[in-house]
């Protein structure tokens, strides 16, 4: 049963890690001239989220 939920885990971080192929429209801040991909995009958002609870 572990072993099922380890195979779950790593097929999970495979996937998120294809986050990394998909650009985004927008450009990064900072007048950096390449696009973000979902991956960037969803690591500041978890950390933004991540923030706003701890002070809520």
């Amino acid at each position: 049963m572990e072993n099922n939920r380890l195979h779950q885990q790593i097929q999970f971080l495979l996937e998120i890690d294809r986050l990394k192929n998909i650009i985004r429209r927008n450009y990064l801040t900072g007048g950096i001239e390449r696009r973000e991909n979902s991956a960037e995009h969803s690591w500041h958002l978890t950390l933004m989220a991540m923030l706003i609870c701890q002070s809520a």
